[in-house]
């Protein structure tokens, strides 16, 4: 069995877990921890992710960031930021998945508590700007449709960053919108 095969039945296991939604401030950190290990060990093997761990993995997220956790959140954080860690997790995780497209591709995904995007897309072909999330876009949840947040990336960004480049450079995009981040994250001090 290869190591990402492995990764692959640890987010399932992780998935249903997390659905259960009976969580402990120390089940978020180790949720959390797992997540770093799967991403960590894609990385390792040059695992290419399928299209069920990125969506098992984000359903995680989202499960992770019910509500109804906040207190737990709240709890976790004054033994270590995870919140900010969870972040940097999922940074790493757009990324592998990105470098495992081809040009042109894209991934869109939508739980309850959050809407990714993940892109790779040649420096050169960025003709307009970018935004996140597309409001019109088919299946679009409720909460991110109504949302006034939004994410917009000059196309002339790209130009700038590929003049600096040999070659045809190549950008991994990835943008999420959350439902309930904000709620997790501890205050500023």
């Amino acid at each position: 069995m290869l190591a990402g095969d492995g990764m692959s039945q640890v987010t399932k296991n992780l998935l249903d877990l997390t659905q259960r939604r009976n969580f402990y401030a120390g089940d978020l950190l180790s949720s959390v921890e797992i997540l770093r290990n799967v991403t960590e060990t894609f990385k390792r093997a040059s695992y290419e992710p399928s299209s069920d761990d990125v969506q098992n993995f984000f359903q995680i997220i989202s499960n992770l960031l019910e509500e109804e956790n906040k207190e737990k959140w709240e709890d976790a954080q004054k033994i270590y930021p995870a919140a900010v860690e969870l972040m940097q997790v999922i940074e790493e995780f757009i990324h592998i998945v990105g470098l495992g497209m081809k040009d042109f591709h894209n991934a869109y995904l939508m739980t309850g508590n959050l809407v990714a995007s993940i892109q790779r897309l040649p420096a050169v072909s960025v003709m307009t700007d970018i935004n996140f999330p597309m409001k019109g876009r088919k299946g679009m949840v409720e909460w991110a449709r109504n949302s006034e947040d939004k994410v917009v990336i000059p196309k002339g960004l790209f130009v700038s960053q590929s003049a600096d480049m040999e070659g045809s450079p190549v950008f991994i995009l990835g943008t999420v919108l959350y439902k309930t981040l904000g709620l997790m994250l501890p205050s500023p001090k």
